[in-house]
């Protein structure tokens, strides 16, 4: 009886240690790659989330060619409206910055604190505002997010025959419609539509970052040629046909987009198809995405392999591209003829370019690579024999093919000696020496306009440079209106204010005046920008320190670069002074104080002097204690 007993004692033993296995097994909830819908970076990637009784780990990879990187200590999952907060990494640990191997990705587990196992989505924060790295949206159910793409275009038919726009000069608007599918404005998507016409009042993208909550956007720019235009979503480039006096509806599959541009998507057969064009010219638009990465010859790894070359290295490196990408454009049966022609003609200027680019990408590639130590080339060459590859460019010397907006850099007496005589191309020279103050935000003089009478005989050359014109003239006066209405606003609020400096101010006295006001006070100088996202992520790690130093005066410099609406905008979370300079005052601070990048820092003291100085993020430690010693 007292076997049988026994028996009974160690059979229930083995069924409890049995069922105390089981649900430690269920209590640790595995999901690999879970899908997700937003993210506002390219670099951060969610591998693995384990949802444990003890914490919920997320096994991540961080994508950067070099440097450092690391994880901000106030980072948090959200989910169900609750926060749990980062406890923190082996590899990654608080406030340490991690350099990145050369296989060009950390890879590291971040703790957090336990979710329920039931949890179906959260949104990973690095910081709360959207200057970390943010991932929005992530799926722990397995089902892979999918926008609702109107029938008209699942079954949209597209002309293989079609044809490509005439070259002949064209002066009249292009317009763009984009809607992104799927967008939410928590998700902090950015969209760039970039249209260049040689005289553009902004040689960068025309930026909106106010979609509209439907995910709408329009814009439409001044042109007279057809030119390769780009629109960018969080850094996914899809190139069109910008054409004048037509309208290019674009349809963009934002879950979808976003997934293809992860490593961990970016293979799946499923996120192929994200982009539908509307227009003349979709079957050419649609057909050119599956040629986009064939048609420039500095590819991803480019920088990688420049460095250290000769310049007869890197023609070669360079032409042996062009070959490749030539042939495996003329060998794409997918794609029709008139696709093929544009992509050959972007190739070919693309080539061109790098060509005469030889002296620039050499000596920035360590710089980009992240490579020291590379020694500088001999940059000597005999340009009659160095140029020769490109008297076989028909693209040069065929005013039918001239489907791109950068025709105008052909104009150089070198260049000329490879493109066939053409009083369009001194025109369009002229009107680019005249539109380069358009870059400093500057209209026009008269005696300017007088010149482009003078000196410009073609009219359509003439009115597109004075459309343009009129534009920035425009965007200025919106400008001026947004930028009253912040000042009037900051000077209803307590925890933000603006110092008026005078845009005609010298830049020797900009920091002087500044001391001089608050002369008996510590004060943190931080030069940075709106687009300028290591200065938002530092600006996000100094908030506790500005806590703790609360005599301090923190002091923000941002210049005309930041788009007055969108710096308006930042400028209300962002407690402290701040100070919009023109960029020619900035451009002048950085030579007389000897910095050319941002973020730079100035801690100045009590008397008024300048006693620290750093360009990039020091860390907070080395702030505190700048600041400390400056506040006695």
């Amino acid at each position: 009886m007292n076997t049988k007993h026994s028996l009974q004692k160690a059979l229930s033993l083995v069924a409890f240690l049995m069922l105390l296995v089981a649900t430690t097994a269920q209590a640790k909830r595995v999901v690999e790659r879970p899908y997700f819908l937003g993210s506002n970076n390219h670099k951060l990637e969610i591998e693995r989330v384990t949802l444990d009784k003890k914490a919920t780990l997320l096994d991540v990879k961080i994508y950067q060619a070099s440097g450092d990187v690391g994880i901000d200590s106030h980072a948090s999952i959200m989910a169900n409206g609750v926060k749990y907060d980062y406890i923190g990494s082996k590899q990654l640990p608080k406030g340490v910055f991690v350099k990145v191997p050369e296989c060009g990705y950390v890879a590291a587990t971040l703790r957090f604190k336990p979710m329920p196992e039931t949890t179906t989505e959260f949104d990973f924060r690095e910081t709360a505002d959207n200057s970390g790295w943010n991932v929005y949206g992530v799926r722990l159910d397995g089902k892979r997010p999918h926008a609702d793409i109107p029938q008209h275009l699942l079954q949209q038919a597209l002309d293989k025959n079609s044809k490509l726009p005439s070259t002949d000069l064209n002066l009249g608007k292009t317009v763009v419609a984009v809607r992104l599918l799927g967008y939410k404005p928590e998700y902090k998507t950015t969209l760039d539509i970039i249209v260049d016409n040689w005289f553009s009042p902004y040689r960068m993208p025309y930026d909106h970052d106010s979609i509209s909550v439907d995910g709408t956007c329009q814009v439409s720019a001044n042109a007279i040629l057809p030119t390769v235009a780009t629109i960018r979503v969080n850094r996914t480039e899809i190139p069109f046909l910008a054409v004048p006096n037509d309208t290019t509806t674009v349809t963009i599959d934002l879950p979808t987009l976003t997934l293809a541009a992860t490593h961990l998507f970016a293979t799946d057969s499923d996120v192929k198809k994200y982009v539908w064009f509307e227009g003349k010219h979709a079957a050419v638009d649609t057909e050119l995405q599956s040629v986009k990465t064939k048609i420039d010859v500095l590819g991803v790894t480019s920088f990688d392999d420049i460095c250290g070359m000769t310049p007869l290295q890197y023609r070669d490196y360079v032409q042996q591209s062009y070959e490749r990408l030539l042939a495996a454009i003329n060998s794409n049966a997918a794609i029709g003829s008139a696709t093929r022609t544009l992509a050959q003609s972007i190739l070919a200027m693309n080539y061109a370019s790098a060509l005469f680019g030889f002296k620039n990408n050499i000596s920035m590639a360590p710089m980009i690579a992240g490579k020291r130590g590379v020694p500088r080339a001999d940059m000597s060459i005999d340009t009659v024999s160095y140029f020769k590859p490109l008297e076989k460019l028909a693209v040069l010397h065929s005013k039918n093919q001239r489907y791109y907006y950068y025709l105008s850099d052909f104009t150089a007496a070198l260049r000329r000696k490879y493109i066939s005589a053409d009083p369009l191309l001194d025109d369009i020279a002229v009107g680019k020496r005249l539109s380069r103050s358009f870059n400093r935000k500057r209209p026009l003089t008269e005696q300017q306009i007088a010149v482009a009478h003078d000196s410009i005989a073609n009219d359509m050359v003439r009115e597109l440079l004075f459309a343009n014109n009129e534009d920035l003239k425009s965007q200025l006066a919106s400008a001026d209106n947004i930028l009253a209405e912040v000042k009037k606003s900051a000077n209803q609020n307590s925890t933000f204010s603006i110092i008026d400096i005078d845009p005609k101010m010298s830049a020797q006295q900009i920091l002087p005046t500044i001391a001089d006001k608050y002369k008996g006070k510590a004060v943190l100088i931080d030069f940075w920008n709106t687009w300028c996202g290591p200065c938002r992520a530092a600006m996000s790690a100094i908030h506790p320190l500005k806590e703790q130093l609360t005599d301090v005066v923190y002091v923000y410099i941002a210049d005309a670069s930041s788009p007055v609406d969108k710096w308006g905008e930042m400028i209300k979370t962002i407690s402290g002074v701040h100070v919009r300079l023109t960029e020619e005052q900035a451009d002048a601070l950085g030579k007389i104080y000897k910095f050319s990048g941002i973020p730079t820092y100035f801690v100045v003291n009590k008397e008024g002097k300048i006693t620290y100085q750093k360009t990039s993020f020091p860390g907070v430690e080395k702030l505190k204690e700048e600041l400390t010693s400056a506040m006695h």
